[in-house]
């Protein structure tokens, strides 16, 4: 029987995506084998990310300077064109590929089983429509949902939702585009090379 503090913390890492009990075991010994030193400033890299961090209001991208992320900030950013992406860090993916140059809006997940308001309603859906509605910039969507049987499901419920927008008629003509599919099926975004990416994004259609 393990001590309650090293079980407790066993469990926690368990909850991480692809870690199990064992490998969960390991990352707390060699914690355990650590100068206290090195424990507290571990300890302080947790706390900070619970403390210091904040989504920005526009995109819901994940950052710390303020209520606005450095994108949505900076004005060479190409204010006509939004990429819909599941989660943060397939903005990294996508930056990665010099191709894109646009805003993005994070869905925050693409953990979604069936179609219903339950599982929809966490997903930032609502604010895509207002900010669609109230930007009158924007002239081309971009789903660039992984190539995933989820995400597919995903893509084309958004892009349905997306045409159901009530705008006026000098605002009816916005592209709605997916990305072409050089991606391999089964794949998700984060995890392409930027080749493959890049030529994604042009071949979208």
């Amino acid at each position: 029987m393990l001590p309650h503090p090293i079980q407790n913390l066993i469990n926690q890492f368990s909850k991480l995506p692809l870690v199990g009990p064992r490998q969960a075991a390991r990352f707390v010994f060699h914690l355990i084998k650590q100068p206290k030193i090195e424990l507290e400033e571990f300890a302080k890299a947790i706390l900070d990310v619970s403390k210091n961090l904040k989504k920005c209001s526009l995109c819901f991208r994940i950052t710390e300077s303020s209520d606005i992320c450095s994108i949505c900030k900076d004005s060479r950013r190409d204010k006509t064109i939004i990429c819909i992406i599941e989660k943060d860090t397939d903005i990294k993916a996508v930056e990665r590929t010099s191709r894109y140059k646009g805003l993005y809006h994070i869905l925050g997940g693409n953990e979604i089983k069936d179609l219903g308001q339950e599982s929809l309603k966490e997903l930032h859906l609502k604010e895509l429509m207002a900010r669609i509605e109230d930007n009158k910039e924007i002239k081309e969507i971009i789903i660039a949902t992984s190539a995933t049987t989820t995400g597919d499901t995903l893509a084309l419920y958004i892009s349905r939702l997306l045409k159901s927008i009530n705008l006026p008629t000098d605002r009816q003509n916005i592209k709605i585009t997916r990305l072409g599919r050089g991606l391999s099926t089964g794949s998700e975004l984060e995890y392409m090379d930027e080749e493959t990416l890049s030529q994604a994004f042009l071949a979208r259609k």
